[in-house]
């Protein structure tokens, strides 16, 4: 035992003292944060836009759609979010004005135009050209000013009341909000969406890279011919253990540090919001319960274990960094699974293929994390994965272990399948 806590304490302190380790543990949430808070400071879309309306369209459409524009906006639209249009109407032939109307906005005067074509209310095509057509804020208010225009030359046609039909057909408003065993949560859709993928997207990342940190520490020092004096003074697979748990201590610090800073935000949610000028409840989704968190890390301490034992196998039987790097991504292509179907799962937390993946040891690291951010998992499937993966954690660490014994040893030609097997009966 005193060896193996001795190769734990060297592998924990090594990675701990570096400066890698630091930079990243201050860096990254630094950069969480200032993904959360930037884009919330700077908001959406809004400003002033200077448009220019050509209306070749049928009477009344489009003044209809000039005033729809410049009309103040609803008070639940937020403040970052509001666009204010300035519009020029001009009733001659597009042929007429385009090439000025293309200069005006090439020299800045204006953001762009819309063309409303003679044909326009049978048609419903219009034309928006601007020096930048990707501000979905500013299109979306376009469009729908030239829609209920347009709409509204339709209904008076057929002899209907535009504010009547309006009224009759306006869209219902849906809040959104969990419901956990605490009750009712805030939280909309779109955070909890970024939670979840968030969640399994950080645990895919740090199986990720401590897993490569265990396969480069195995192949350098089977290429530096250190592992052969090691082992002649400690068991190979204290040896292999001794990395593996030192190299996922010191990924539970960095975790463990990360989640204390979540903590404290979840804390102060509120002063946070006020200083920085977040909407309210824009730090809702920090708010995890101690539950979720122990399970999450829970998962994500079997599948480090599950996966470093795969890297620690696949360190001890290649050569060079180069046959590693062809091997790294074929380990890893489970744990990318459940990235590749984030929506699926995330969407849908307690359907079919999140159960599955849930349950697959392989693919239950990222999944599940991303199920327990998104809906309450029931107990026995949460408990059921948790099994799965620890046996598999055996079952990998036993086969890891067999592999590692010869492989540390084995220098030359990259071994064969068939050479694999039998390093297995012969450890």
């Amino acid at each position: 035992m005193s060896e193996l806590m001795s190769v734990l304490r060297r592998e924990f302190l090594e990675r701990v003292r570096s400066k890698a380790f630091v930079l990243g543990t201050i860096l990254f949430p630094v950069f969480m944060a200032a993904m959360w808070i930037i884009p919330a400071r700077m908001g959406g879309g809004g400003g002033t836009r200077h448009l220019v309306v050509v209306d070749q369209a049928p009477a009344g459409v489009g003044q209809a759609v000039v005033t729809l524009l410049t009309a103040p906006q609803p008070a639940g639209v937020d403040d970052d979010d509001r666009v204010t249009f300035t519009v020029d109407r001009v009733a001659q032939p597009l042929e007429q004005v385009k090439a000025g109307l293309i200069g005006r906005v090439q020299r800045k005067e204006i953001d762009g135009y819309l063309y409303l074509p003679p044909d326009v209310v049978q048609t419903s095509q219009a034309e928006y050209r601007a020096r930048n057509v990707a501000n979905f804020t500013v299109l979306s208010a376009v469009q729908r000013a030239a829609t209920q225009a347009v709409q509204a030359a339709r209904l008076q046609a057929a002899g209907l009341d535009g504010a009547q039909v309006a009224a009759l057909v306006k869209r219902v408003e849906v809040g959104t909000g969990r419901i956990t065993d605490k009750g009712e949560e805030g939280g909309s859709a779109t955070s909890t969406f970024f939670l979840g993928y968030i969640v399994g997207f950080l645990i895919y990342m740090m199986i990720f890279l401590y897993g490569v940190n265990v396969l480069r520490s195995v192949l350098e020092e089977k290429t530096n011919k250190i592992s052969e004096v090691i082992v002649s003074s400690m068991k190979a697979s204290h040896l292999m253990l001794g990395k593996i748990l030192g190299v996922g201590a010191v990924a539970l610090l960095q975790v463990g540090i990360w989640g204390a800073i979540m903590g404290i935000a979840a804390s102060r949610s509120d002063t946070l919001t006020a200083r920085f000028g977040l909407p309210p409840g824009a730090l809702d989704v920090v708010h995890v319960p101690f539950g979720t968190l122990a399970a999450v890390l829970g998962f994500f301490v079997l599948g480090f274990l599950l996966y470093a034992a795969l890297f620690a196998a696949l360190g001890a039987a290649v050569n060079s960094e180069q046959e590693a790097q062809q091997f790294q991504l074929i380990v890893m292509m489970p744990l990318i699974v459940p990235i590749a179907l984030v929506f699926r799962i995330v969407s849908d937390p307690l359907g079919p293929v999140a159960t599955v993946l849930g349950l697959i040891p392989f693919t239950a690291p990222v999944t599940m994390a991303m199920r327990l951010a998104s809906a309450p998992v029931p107990p026995v499937q949460i408990v059921a994965s948790l099994a799965l993966l620890a046996a598999s954690v055996v079952a990998m660490a036993w086969v890891a272990g067999k592999i590692y014994r010869v492989g540390i040893l084995s220098t030359g030609k990259k071994p064969t399948l068939k050479e694999l097997g039998q390093w297995l009966r012969m450890a």
